[in-house]
């Protein structure tokens, strides 16, 4: 007859997880809500009982598995946490998972029920968001006072208008205060983790992204020389530079994509006598931004901020398509020089046109690179990576929180290690 520590032991072993997801919105509206959407029916079809509340749900965006609870007072910081989460909670999760919600307040009441991991799909603890000086100059710097003359003197703000950065700050360093009393903080690249350790972040984890649109298999269309852009119409993507650089390069270039630099943007092509050559879709659903991965040369990724991780980048190798990028942020977990495709100094217009000539220029290469990455993606940046990854986060969570309880959460975490970038 098994002892009751060996019974317990076997029903946790056989009840399946039930994890909570709490996010702003659930919609694809962006890359953190297609891998947020597509995340959840990984780790569904996995086996986990899969609930998410959100405050605003796209009624078209059902996942298969995945059940879906409106919060709508989420943000309703006058109400209790329990008012704000509503229905959620009768879930029962024996995992909640934050993702865009970074409320020390949330998380306090939230570990009284299990424990809690927050994503950081960007730079949380950092005012202006965007965690750069100067294109290829990324900030290294904790959250703190120190922050305030770099944001009035060396530009770190990004913007000229100044009445949002005292609230900005102080979320900022809400959003540290929440990273740090976490059961687990998951960040996805090399980058968004230095980040973290140098907020003081010591619970941590890199886990994969993976693609999640799905390739296109439509032959190309003739020997037409396309470079793509998807991404946000916004000064750190560097759609600027890529207009550019389209003044020396023989192409067409295709912008994919909406944001509030959307109409300066076509008015810069026009003024750099381009407009001819640069077509501006739009938002595109995953569908159709694949197919236009599926006609491309090349798909660039010209940022200036240091990209959290750059989605759109293992997307474009995963469909076989080289890629060239600026070498900032997370790009370089991905991006192989040479391999997949060329990495070039952020900001630098002659830079970006070089690359894309010296790759036009030469198809049989565009093509051996697309298979390197393609291969590059389906070995390191899988669905089932991705979720191997995090299931075992989540227990490394429950640990730190069940020692919390017993009084014992400044021991060692025992069989704890944190990933290294090397082995995402």
């Amino acid at each position: 007859m098994l002892d009751a520590r060996a019974s317990t032991t076997s029903q946790r072993a056989e009840t399946p997880m039930k994890l909570l997801l709490v996010t702003p919105r659930w919609t694809r509206d962006g890359g953190v809500g297609a891998h947020l959407m597509a995340s959840a029916g990984a780790l569904a079809e996995s086996g986990l009982e899969v609930h998410v509340a959100a405050a605003r749900i796209d009624s078209s965006s059902g996942v298969s598995g995945v059940t879906l609870h409106r919060s709508s007072e989420l943000f309703n910081t006058q109400l209790s946490p329990d008012l704000r989460l509503g229905e959620a909670l009768s879930a029962g999760p024996s995992i909640v998972h934050l993702h865009q919600v970074e409320d020390p307040a949330l998380v306090e009441r939230l570990q009284a029920i299990a424990p809690v991991v927050i994503s950081a799909h960007g730079y949380i603890a950092c005012t202006s968001g965007v965690h750069y000086f100067r294109p290829g100059q990324e900030c290294t710097r904790a959250h703190g006072p120190g922050c305030v003359p770099n944001l009035a003197l060396r530009g770190c703000a990004h913007t000229r208008h100044i009445r949002p950065l005292p609230s900005s700050y102080k979320r900022a360093g809400a959003g540290a205060a929440a990273l740090r009393r976490a059961d687990l903080a998951v960040s996805y690249s090399s980058a968004v983790d230095r980040h973290l350790a140098v907020n003081g972040v010591t619970r941590r984890s890199v886990v994969p992204y993976f693609p999640t649109t799905t390739p296109n298999t439509a032959p190309r269309i003739g020997d037409r020389r396309l470079v793509v852009f998807g991404g946000r119409v916004v000064a750190p993507k560097g759609v600027a530079v890529l207009i550019g650089a389209a003044r020396s390069v023989e192409a067409d270039f295709v912008i994919c994509g909406d944001g509030r630099q959307l109409d300066a943007m076509r008015r810069l092509a026009r003024r750099l006598g381009v407009a001819d050559r640069v077509r501006f879709t739009g938002w595109l659903s995953a569908d159709d931004l694949a197919a236009e991965f599926a006609q491309a040369s090349i798909v660039a990724v010209p940022s200036v901020w240091p990209e959290p991780f750059g989605l759109v980048g293992i997307e474009a190798l995963a469909a076989g398509r080289p890629v060239v990028a600026s070498l900032t942020g997370g790009v370089g977990d991905w991006l192989q020089d040479g391999v997949s495709g060329l990495c070039v100094e952020p900001g630098n217009v002659g830079a970006l046109a070089q690359a894309l000539n010296e790759l036009l220029a030469d198809p049989a290469r565009q093509s051996a690179m697309g298979a390197a990455g393609r291969d590059a993606v389906a070995t390191r940046f899988s669905p089932e990576k991705h979720v191997s990854a995090l299931v075992e986060g989540y227990r490394t969570a429950r640990s730190t929180w069940e020692r919390r309880r017993s009084g014992r959460v400044g021991e060692p975490l025992a069989g704890a290690a944190r990933a290294e970038p090397s082995q995402i």
